[in-house]
């Protein structure tokens, strides 16, 4: 018969229990919390850097990753600015976080084009030129692999006239780190749309989808909306429309904008029914609105209907200036709408209305082509020290 355990071996074993139970609920948007845990000894540094800790904090919090920042164009101007305009930095929203990890920064000439599972989609505004006609993109994973930066091969679209981009991916998952990376980029020319998808496992990219339509329709740069992880939706600068790139489809549609919000500026957002919604500022009031996609004779139809409406005038009572607030982005997992305003940016919560100032405004400052940054920060995959 085989001697029961050792206590002194027990013991350890549910001190380790117990304080894994403790750190588990330190809040995940405080990430040097979870690093000065680590500081205290070898046996919590092993505990709180292990890939299994990192998986169990995740579940504990319901796999929900906190917004730790936003990535955007900063400049000193009295006026708006124009896109490409400004240094590129990293803005902290999370409590403890000051700057992403060493070997992460964001270069002054990078452009965010969007975020996925804790990636950063970039390029480089000195590489893409009217000479060149060529999109050089590349992907920085600062909480996964602490800097290390993926350079794309090149995309020369054929007779580029205008662009966007987005990320996809084949995960469920809001924070999975580890799915097969998918980069989409519609590009223009005066009457022809074309998609070209870049698969982290071929290393290549493939051109996927064209549609032709009556209208001229360019793209607009920075202008991607994600719906799930199957879809994605670029704005055109006619007003009226919108272009959809579906994955499991492979295929390109123009899509109808409510016509009573052709000529003011929306975001793509995720709406309740799961489908295509839109987000847009009228004065003080935040709109909402939802879709219903029906099989019609020359294709699917989108319908649009009113969701809600949430008046800004007591959440936000020291904006006097509406002319200045517009949406500057939706973080559709956490159900928030970014404002941008003259004195600032404020996120406000769908559902409760609560509302959160993430950066101080000043007329002598201003932030655009905001992305939001939107991932867990544990010692098992970066170092961010307070």
């Amino acid at each position: 018969m085989a001697a029961p355990p050792s206590s002194r071996h027990v013991v350890p074993a549910l001190v380790d229990d117990l304080v894994e139970a403790i750190l588990l609920r330190l809040p995940p948007d405080d990430p040097a919390s979870l690093l000065r845990a680590a500081q205290v000894g070898k046996s919590w540094r092993r505990l709180v850097s292990g890939a299994g800790f990192r998986r169990r904090f995740r579940d504990y919090h319901g796999r929900t990753p906190p917004m730790l920042g936003f990535l955007c164009s900063f400049g000193h101007a009295a006026g708006p600015l124009y896109y490409g305009e400004g240094d590129a930095r990293f803005m902290s929203t999370a409590t403890s976080l000051r700057r992403l990890p060493r070997g992460a920064a964001v270069g002054p000439r990078w452009r965010a084009v969007d975020a996925l599972h804790g990636r950063i989609l970039f390029y480089d505004r000195d590489l893409v030129t009217a000479r060149t006609r060529a999109l050089d993109f590349f992907v920085l994973s600062p909480m996964i692999t602490g800097g290390e930066v993926w350079r794309l091969p090149s995309l020369v679209p054929h007779r580029l006239h205008g662009w966007s981009a987005g990320l996809l991916c084949n995960s469920d998952h809001d924070d999975d780190d580890n799915c097969p990376l998918r980069v989409v980029v519609v590009s223009t020319n005066p009457s022809t749309r074309t998609a070209y998808v870049y698969s982290s496992e071929q290393h290549a990219w493939t051109i996927q989808s064209s549609v032709q339509h009556n209208h001229v329709l360019s793209i607009m740069r920075l202008s991607s909306g994600r719906i799930g992880n199957n879809a994605l939706y670029f704005r055109c600068d006619s007003p009226q429309f919108c272009v959809e790139y579906h994955m499991s489809t492979q295929q390109l549609s123009v899509i109808n904008l409510p016509s009573e919000w052709a000529y003011k500026w929306t975001n793509f957002m995720t709406a309740e029914n799961g489908g295509l919604g839109l987000a847009m500022l009228d004065g003080y009031n935040l709109y909402t609105m939802s879709s219903k996609r029906t099989d019609g004779v020359d294709g699917q139809v989108f319908t649009w209907e009113s969701s809600r409406v949430i008046s800004l005038s007591k959440l936000l009572p020291d904006v006097t200036d509406v002319t200045t607030m517009h949406v500057a982005a939706v973080v559709d997992v956490l159900g928030v709408i970014l404002i941008r305003t003259k004195i600032g940016l404020f996120s406000i919560d769908i559902k409760s209305s609560k509302v959160k100032k993430l950066w101080d405004g000043n007329v002598g400052c201003y932030v655009g082509d905001i992305v939001p940054y939107v991932s867990f920060c544990t010692p098992a995959t970066c170092q961010v020290l307070p």
